[in-house]
């Protein structure tokens, strides 16, 4: 894997995709539409990004049955945010040295377009994230990435054409955008801060300077609707 991990030309490619799937779906997509939209971004921002990627994957502060961990990778492996392994190793690298020159992502230092736009290139040593390398799943998942994401979408486009923008690159987008927005703009000057409004849309994420003050907290806010779900269903870790 070399002394450095990189999501990759690949993922920005995606992304840009998903940007542009905005204007087919207010083009053509009906009020069913939105609503499935709805549904994949909460499977793929609040369950595969926040719950997966973010407070599981990154922090391990609860538990959560292996079937589900590996179905929750799936989803946020759909939202094109990159594979676990350079996901997580990129946010370990940035709670590490937040708000510092040495901060992967940091809008004070790097540039907030830069930041929200162009976090797939961010490079990071590959052992902030050795408990995943050392995990086969993990390593098949960064391994064929594209390939999981093809098969998705060619199923899609084999049940609806439109099916590829409402169930897949839209919602995938929104969790994109949101999420990136918390980087470049809930990192100001110089340090992380809650912003209630983005908190909402992204299912409670955006509690930002909360999750920084307590990274193993696993809910955040009374609205933060990850950290529900997490606090429902799973059994915390065992500090």
């Amino acid at each position: 894997m070399g002394k450095k991990i990189t999501y990759g030309h690949g993922i920005f490619i995606l992304q840009l995709t998903a940007y542009l799937s905005v204007i087919p779906m207010i083009a053509y997509a009906d009020l069913h539409h939105y609503l499935i939209t709805l549904v994949a971004y909460f499977c793929f921002g609040g369950l595969g990004m926040i719950v997966g990627y973010h407070r599981l994957h990154s922090h391990r502060s609860f538990k959560v049955p292996l079937w589900f961990e590996k179905l929750i990778t799936i989803f946020a492996t759909m939202s094109i945010t990159g594979p676990a392994i350079d996901w997580v190793a990129i946010h370990r690298a940035h709670h590490k040295w937040h708000d510092t020159e040495k901060d992967p992502h940091s809008p004070d230092h790097l540039g907030r377009l830069r930041v929200h736009f162009l976090t797939m290139f961010a490079e990071v040593s590959p052992r902030f994230a050795l408990d995943l390398i050392r995990n086969n799943f993990y390593m098949w998942q960064r391994k064929y990435y594209f390939y999981i994401i093809g098969s998705y979408a060619l199923f899609l486009y084999l049940l609806d054409p439109l099916a590829v923008v409402y169930a897949w690159l839209f919602p995938a987008f929104l969790t994109i955008f949101f999420g990136t927005l918390i980087l470049s703009t809930s990192h100001r000057d110089g340090e992380p801060h809650d912003d209630f409004i983005l908190g909402i849309l992204t299912w409670g994420d955006a509690f930002h300077k909360t999750h920084h003050d307590k990274p193993m907290e696993v809910r955040l806010h009374k609205y933060d609707i990850a950290g529900w779900v997490i606090e429902t269903f799973f059994e915390k870790a065992k500090r």
